[in-house]
């Protein structure tokens, strides 16, 4: 009886393990793109896609890219390029760096703060498997 009750407790955990693996090996798809602010390259920050649960987007990733000097981003998700298909609404956020004289003085934003935000920024977008050029470039208001 014990050794049916292990055996029955082994296929569970078996089975709950490989659903888990299935969950993080959801298809990604490449996600680059150029954020501007006034048609300029924004030349730091970040920029974070959470997934829109309204339109279907169930994936736990929150894939992010940080923002070079041309105003370029990729996404990871975890440590793999890309992003989970889906609907995303997009946040991007930049700050002047840290005044180390004044470390205790309130940011100073590149971008409206509202952009921090990916619910306020009014920003969405779909990722798709072959996403048009400029699918994912991004002008946002200072």
């Amino acid at each position: 009886m014990i050794s049916g009750l292990r055996r029955t407790w082994y296929g569970v955990v078996c089975v709950a393990l490989c659903g888990c693996e299935a969950g993080r090996s959801e298809k990604l798809a490449p996600v680059v793109g150029k954020v501007t602010v006034n048609g300029a390259p924004l030349t730091s920050g970040g920029v974070t896609f959470r997934p829109d649960v309204e339109k279907g987007n169930l994936t736990q990733h929150i894939p992010v890219g940080a923002i070079d000097a041309e105003g370029r981003y990729e996404l990871m998700s975890a440590t793999k390029k890309g992003a989970p298909l889906g609907w995303y609404k997009v946040a991007v956020s930049a700050q002047e760096p840290i005044d180390p004289k004044n470390p205790y003085a309130p940011p100073k934003h590149l971008v409206n703060p509202r952009f921090s935000d990916a619910a306020m920024s009014g920003v969405a977008v779909e990722v798709v498997e072959k996403a048009a050029p400029g699918a994912y470039d991004f002008e946002v208001a200072k």
